[in-house]
């Protein structure tokens, strides 16, 4: 009996390692593989509007860079997540347009009930920004 529960936590472990955490880091690092949008909008204005959309959705913004176009936040362990890590790129493609671009990653590999926040983010702020 006791050899059944040493292999158990044996296998446990391997896969709770196999799956893989992830940080603030990870998400930011990730840049080029999230989901983007173009919007007809300044920079400033879009830039502005991001943290807000962020907060609304129920994240918390860990980091601001504007210098780098870089907003990073985080929503917490609930119920059926162990949380998500949220990297926001915004980019000034000319004065009129910025692309916006959104990666979200799980914060335990092996939560299969993490939220993407990719087109939830966008949408949020598509919305916030007046466009259909």
């Amino acid at each position: 009996m006791k050899k059944y529960y040493i292999i158990s936590l044996l296998s446990l472990a391997t896969l709770l390692s196999a799956g893989g955490c992830s940080t603030l880091g990870d998400a930011r690092n990730a840049r080029g593989q999230g989901k983007s949008r173009l919007y007809d909008k300044p920079f400033d204005t879009v830039w502005n509007m991001v943290p807000k959309a962020i907060n609304e959705l129920g994240l918390k913004v860990a980091s601001q860079n504007r210098q780098e176009g870089c907003i990073l936040a985080a929503k917490g362990i609930t119920a059926f997540s162990y949380g998500e890590n949220v990297a926001v790129f915004v980019e000034k493609v000319d004065d009129k347009r910025t692309k916006v671009e959104v990666v979200s990653k799980k914060a335990m590999g092996t939560n299969i009930f993490a939220w993407n926040w990719e087109k939830p983010i966008l949408d949020k702020l598509s919305e916030m920004l007046n466009i259909k």
